[in-house]
């Protein structure tokens, strides 16, 4: 392990290890407002008229994307994505037949075939590990992750092997929610522009503008909605693209497999089912105790 003592870098443990995070976890906070605010927002005005108005389905409806968005951000941001335990480093490493410890570093990469395909394993000279396949070390956290996707900002920790089915989930709810409260909030404007319309004839310029002032918050919700759908669309669309190519964003921006050749790739079906249904391995570590699990694990 590292010469601290520490297998992991700078992750955070909380409630006796059982959940870790990145060193930035607070910034998830400003995520959980973005969601929450606008959500309860939308259940007291847009909610309330379609309830009055229609069925009380979509409210419904909208209140479990907002929970589900909300755990799944939580549980993504307190998950140990993959993490790599660190070693003792190569100084402290004795060898029994020169009975001596190591004083030259391992060579930096270690070739490899896996699947036909050639790897260069990289030596972590911060981890003192050989990086296996689709490992990285983060630079924030400063551990090295199994199929490192990326750090996450929003969330304040990495996405990686043990939690990306959790990062997808959370962005294909964030993304539902987004897109319904948009075309509610939308849809509320509408009725509200044919009433005004049917009832005082008026033409379509000053019909929309009374629509939209006849209901502020609604229009600020169309206004928050849109600035944020191209976002979390636009992210669940691309995440869905590298399942179904069985990319990680970190291979894709780099073009690891820019050549067509990518050993990993077994078709959509298989590698939805691979990343998102497989069971999620248990730690290699424990993050309380500083010990390792394995080969237990």
């Amino acid at each position: 392990m590292a010469d601290d003592g520490k297998v992991y870098g700078d992750s955070k443990v909380f409630c006796q290890g059982r959940f870790i995070s990145g060193p930035d976890a607070r910034s998830c906070i400003a995520s959980l407002i973005m969601i929450c605010g606008p959500s309860i927002v939308w259940q007291i005005d847009i909610g309330a008229w379609l309830v009055e108005e229609y069925t009380i389905a979509l409210p419904l409806l909208n209140g479990i994307l907002e929970v589900a968005s909300l755990w799944l951000l939580l549980a993504t941001a307190f998950s140990d994505p993959g993490i790599m335990p660190r070693q003792d480093a190569y100084t402290e490493q004795y060898d029994a037949k020169t009975k001596q410890f190591r004083v030259k570093q391992p060579t930096r990469y270690y070739d490899t075939l896996l699947r036909g395909h050639s790897f260069k394993l990289k030596y972590c000279t911060t981890c003192s590990i050989y990086r296996p396949p689709r490992c990285t070390h983060c630079s924030v956290c400063e551990n090295c992750v199994e199929r490192f996707d990326h750090h996450c900002p929003w969330i304040g920790n990495c996405v990686g092997k043990r939690n990306y089915w959790l990062f997808y989930s959370f962005i294909t709810s964030t993304a539902s929610m987004n897109v319904l409260s948009l075309a509610t909030a939308v849809w509320r404007v509408v009725w509200s522009y044919q009433d005004y319309v049917d009832t005082a004839g008026a033409d379509f310029g000053d019909a929309l503008l009374h629509a939209l002032g006849d209901v502020p918050v609604t229009t600020a919700m169309i206004v928050y909605c849109t600035a944020l759908v191209w976002f979390t669309v636009g992210l669940c669309v691309y995440h869905t693209y590298l399942l179904c190519t069985n990319q990680t964003t970190y291979e894709q921006v780099k073009g690891a497999y820019s050549d067509g050749k990518n050993p990993f790739h077994a078709g959509a079906y298989r590698n939805f089912t691979d990343i998102l249904c497989s069971p999620v391995r248990t730690r290699y570590f424990n993050a309380q105790a500083g010990t390792l699990r394995w080969p237990a694990a």
